[in-house]
């Protein structure tokens, strides 16, 4: 009898417990804005369905106030189902730029904001019953008599770096990498300035060499600069690379070249080198070299000013330019100027450019003031070298008027330059935070920014939000994997350069 007495525990549980089938909730996750709502529904279920949060129905609406998860089970005469598969609401608070010092004293109400600071923050006013609210200070965080988190709202206060970014070393022991892109093999496709063209693997950090360019002339700036895959590399297995060679091997001789080479996937090698473009002005600064392939199949190439400030002006010179070019290097008809490869002039130094939402956007570093991000539009003059960022001053306005010329979308400002260079754009729900985004690091402020496009694409709205400062010295490039990691280089020189993986940490 014992045998069986134990034996039918178990099996009374199981009926009442597990007789039904747990329901199936939609969405899986999802994320919303603080105060917006989002719609769970239950299916599977011929009873009633009963939700963590005490609601009743196959349907419910939920806002929460902080991330949250929820379930539900199903009730059918006596019997109740297990749980659902849990479903992560995430909650997106507006953030604050990362400040040294944040002083909160006045009360909250309607809001979900974190407020984020590198030093400390003080809080003196009230969180009222309807806010959710978050202080997050990397030193402490003080709240002095009077402050009061009313019943009803939500707020945490916690100590740590405003970033909310896991960062691993894919990769170090590097020689200033230029350029790096996910490819669609899922490894990343690397050049660095003295020739090699590689292949990583970003889970074991093996590196493949598939080339090194026996022409590449490097010699300060210059050198194995952009690259850009063929977007049907499975049947078009083309690379596409610009760089730096020398017609008499000195620094005087420097010239640009733009080559498509072919990919051997048995061999694992690149061959074949054709030419599409050459005998561009080079130099050891200035010079351009970013590649981006529309979805239309068409090259545009990046070029600087190569220290020539008479060419950025000069439609008849590839300085200083931004060239559109059929894939085996042709002139489009549809081009501006009929026989030209010129799409747009007046730039400095461009060394970031994406192609985003049937727009193209271009970084360019300025001389002493204003790096600029630029909307590309055919034809269009941006200004180098009679205007440096906004047409603001008397003869900047003079120019602007009389040449047409396109002020930027941004720009670093007058009190100087940061060195803008690789730029991507974030279409990717892994980090709400960054989606719609313009991403892009720099070389001299060392920093990875975050900047919020604008719906029809044509603004940055707000300020930049600045990532990574100072932590792995000068950044040179940017790529974004399709499962939301963001991938950037460095450009320290000395072979110590490294790949680092950013992971977006959702809290």
């Amino acid at each position: 009898m014992k045998t069986h007495y134990f034996s039918l525990i178990p099996a009374f549980f199981a009926l009442n417990s597990f007789g039904q089938t747990p329901p199936s909730v939609t969405p899986t996750s999802a994320f919303i804005n603080y105060g917006s709502n989002v719609t769970l529904t239950a299916s599977g279920c011929a009873g009633t369905v009963n939700w963590s949060t005490g609601q009743t129905g196959a349907s419910i609406s939920v806002s929460p106030k902080q991330s949250a998860r929820f379930t539900a089970t199903c009730t059918s005469g006596m019997q109740t189902s297990g749980a659902s598969n849990s479903v992560l609401v995430q909650v997106g608070l507006t953030t604050s730029p990362c400040n040294s010092n944040v002083s909160v004293s006045s009360n909250l109400s309607n809001i979900g904001y974190r407020y984020e600071s590198s030093n400390y923050i003080i809080g003196t006013g009230d969180i009222e019953a309807n806010a959710s609210v978050q202080f997050k200070a990397q030193n402490y965080v003080q709240l002095n008599p009077g402050f009061e988190a009313k019943s009803g709202s939500v707020f945490k206060a916690f100590t740590g770096k405003c970033t909310e970014l896991q960062t691993r070393e894919v990769l170090t022991g590097r020689q200033l990498p230029w350029e790096i892109l996910w490819g669609p093999d899922d490894f990343i496709w690397m050049t660095e300035k003295g020739g090699k063209i590689s292949r990583v693997n970003p889970q074991t950090s093996a590196v493949q060499t598939l080339i090194t360019i026996s022409d590449v002339f490097s010699n300060g700036e210059g050198g194995l600069l952009g690259m850009v895959l063929h977007p049907d590399f499975a049947n078009h297995p083309y690379v596409y690379v610009s760089y730096n060679y020398s017609i008499d091997n000195t620094v005087s001789g420097m010239r640009v070249k733009v080559v498509r080479f072919t990919f051997n996937s048995g061999t694992a090698t690149l061959g074949s080198p054709l030419i599409l473009v050459q005998n561009i002005l080079g130099n050891s600064t200035h010079d351009g070299s970013r590649l981006v392939i529309t979805p239309e199949l068409k090259l545009f190439v990046t070029t600087g000013d190569a220290q020539d400030l008479s060419a950025p002006q000069n439609d008849t010179n590839l300085n200083g330019k931004i060239l559109r070019m059929n894939l085996d290097g042709s002139v489009p008809a549809d081009n501006p100027m009929a026989g030209s490869l010129v799409w747009s002039k007046g730039h400095r130094n461009p060394q970031g450019l994406v192609y985003a939402n049937g727009k193209l956007y271009c970084s360019s570093h300025g001389a002493g003031i204003e790096d600029e991000i630029n909307l590309i539009q055919q034809s269009g003059n941006y200004g180098w070298p009679n205007v440096e960022g906004f047409c603001d001053t008397p003869s900047e306005i003079t120019f602007c008027n009389a040449n047409s010329v396109i002020e930027p979308i941004f720009s670093s400002g007058t009190g100087g330059t940061w060195a803008f260079c690789g730029l991507d754009y974030y279409n990717n729900d892994a980090y709400p935070r960054w989606k719609g985004h313009l991403l892009l690091v720099s070389l001299k402020n060392q920093t990875l920014y975050s900047l919020k496009v604008s719906t029809n694409g044509n603004t940055i709205e707000g300020p930049a939000n600045l990532y990574l400062v100072n932590q792995f010295g000068r950044l040179r490039d940017i790529a974004i994997a399709p499962n939301g990691k963001v991938y950037l280089c460095t450009s320290n020189g000395g072979n110590a350069d490294k790949i680092i993986e950013i992971t977006p940490i959702v809290e």
